[in-house]
C-alpha cells in the first residue's frame, strides 16, 4: 500500500503536508506509511479514498482503477451496457438523486399502483383517456405523498385520543 499512497500523492501534485492536511493527519504519518512502517488504519484508508476520489479496492490490493469513477461516468456506463435512451437516463438520474424518503415513497405508490392494477378487468384499458405519456407523475407521487402523511397524522391522532381517559376527552371544571 505504501507505493500506491505515494503514487496517489504524487498524482495529485501535492507534498506530504498538503496531503496530511487535506485529510487531518500528521505530516509525519503520511511519511511512515509511505516507507511502509505503518499501514493506514481502516479509518485513514476511508479518508484518503474519499477525500481524493480513489477506489479502495485499488489502494488496498491494487486491483481496478485508481480512481473511483464518478457518478455520471457510472450513469454512461449503464447508458452504454443497456442500450438505454435518453428518457431512462433521465428517469434513473432524478430517481438516484432524490431523497432516501422520497426513493422510499415512489417505490410504496409504484405498490400501490400495482396492486390496483392486479384487481382490474384484465379487458379493461389501462389508460382509458389516452396515454402514460398524459400523466402528471410529480402531481401523482405528491398527492399520495399527502395522502400517507393524513394517514400517519389520523394513526398518531387515534392513539392519543385513545390513550387515558377511557377513550374521552373531558375537561374538568
Amino acid at each position: 500500500m505504501k507505493d500506491r499512497i505515494r503514487k496517489i500523492r504524487r498524482d495529485l501534485d501535492l507534498t506530504q503536508q498538503e496531503f496530511a492536511d487535506r485529510i487531518g493527519i500528521k505530516r509525519n504519518t503520511i511519511a511512515n506509511y509511505e516507507t511502509g512502517r505503518n499501514e493506514p488504519i481502516d479509518s485513514v484508508v476511508s479518508l484518503i479514498c474519499r477525500e481524493f476520489g480513489v477506489n479502495e479496492e485499488w489502494l488496498r490490493d491494487g486491483t481496478g482503477e485508481m480512481f473511483a469513477p464518478d457518478a455520471s461516468d457510472e450513469l454512461e456506463a449503464l447508458v452504454k451496457r443497456y442500450d438505454l435512451s435518453n428518457a431512462d437516463q433521465v428517469l434513473i438520474e432524478k430517481y438516484i438523486n432524490l431523497k432516501a424518503g422520497s426513493r422510499e415513497t415512489i417505490i410504496d405508490f409504484i405498490t400501490d399502483v400495482v396492486a390496483a392494477l392486479e384487481d382490474l378487468d384484465p379487458n379493461a384499458k389501462a389508460f382509458p383517456s389516452g396515454s402514460a405519456s398524459e400523466l402528471d407523475i410529480d402531481a401523482e407521487v405528491e398527492a399520495y405523498r399527502q395522502q400517507l402523511e393524513l394517514q400517519k397524522k389520523a394513526a398518531a391522532g387515534s392513539s392519543l385520543s385513545n390513550g387515558g381517559n377511557g377513550g374521552t376527552n373531558k375537561k374538568e371544571a
